[in-house]
């Protein structure tokens, strides 16, 4: 007889803390996320329109009136959506994203919205329950079960989420190149699983999007540094050395430290 467990004895939320504990970055402040609120001020930021149209065209917004967008960023979905909703409840723990989201949606004469400064970790007794709960590539949280427990209940119709396909941020050679291409980053195969276990009828699609930073060529060696950085965390001398080297040897096709594509998990269940 088999001693193995079904899916249903295996503990994701668990599995998933473990994942995040051993890849050595530490979570982002609303401090790192200020700071790059001023890339937002164009429009979507990173989210070029074709992202936009990919994510919004799957929803279903029958007899929806409500929407919370959590992680908002410069409310790239939530902005996108207001003009067919009564109200955009627009959420972020970055105060300069929140200045963002107000100076995009006065550009677009968008009145029916309002910001909520708080995180995944805060208290959200009084968030409002909307008819819509939206995750845009925003759940990148040390415990993914609180996470969806929150979404679910505030959603009183819907979850609509992105989450990362690939284990990392940054382009595979230059991993290799420092010595980090290891266990990397937590994907959207545990919220699946959780939802499953929970109950949930969970849908999943996949949209393929050019990468921001792709539009930009970093100019220079402290800037490169800096973009690998900030998306796997500090490097030690060594890996800085063998990061430089890299940069030199590679300098003419060096267009950014992230892949020019990448894959989103599109995943969406119904909560009533």
């Amino acid at each position: 007889m088999s001693n193995s467990k079904t899916i249903f004895d295996v503990d994701f939320a668990e599995l998933y803390r473990n994942h995040v504990a051993q890849a050595i970055r530490q979570p982002k402040t609303s401090d790192d996320w200020d700071k790059k609120a001023h890339n937002m001020k164009s429009g979507g930021g990173c989210a070029g329109a074709s992202y936009i149209q990919d994510f919004t065209s799957r929803m279903d917004l029958t007899n929806a009136s409500t929407l919370l967008d959590v992680g908002c960023g410069g409310g790239t979905i939530g902005l996108a959506l207001a003009s067919g909703l009564e109200k955009v409840y627009e959420l972020d723990y970055s105060p300069k994203m929140l200045e963002v989201v107000k100076e995009r949606a006065a550009e677009q004469n968008i009145d029916n919205y309002e910001c909520i400064l708080k995180s995944w970790d805060d208290n959200w007794d009084d968030v409002p329950e909307c008819d819509i709960c939206v995750s845009s590539r925003s759940s990148m949280v040390n415990d993914i079960e609180s996470a969806l427990a929150k979404l679910n209940s505030k959603a009183k119709k819907a979850v609509y989420m992105t989450m990362t396909v690939d284990k990392d941020f940054i382009s595979r050679d230059i991993l290799r190149a420092i010595g980090r291409d290891d266990i990397g980053f937590p994907t959207y195969i545990y919220a699946m699983n959780l939802l499953y276990q929970q109950g949930y009828r969970v849908s999943v699609d996949f949209l393929e999007t050019q990468n921001c930073s792709s539009k930009v060529l970093t100019l220079d060696e402290p800037s490169f540094i800096e973009a690998v950085q900030w998306s796997i965390g500090t490097l030690n001398e060594e890996e800085i050395d063998r990061l430089k080297h890299h940069y030199q040897k590679h300098q003419s096709k060096l267009y950014s430290a992230q892949p020019m594509q990448r894959a989103w998990a599109f995943i969406h269940w119904k909560t009533h």
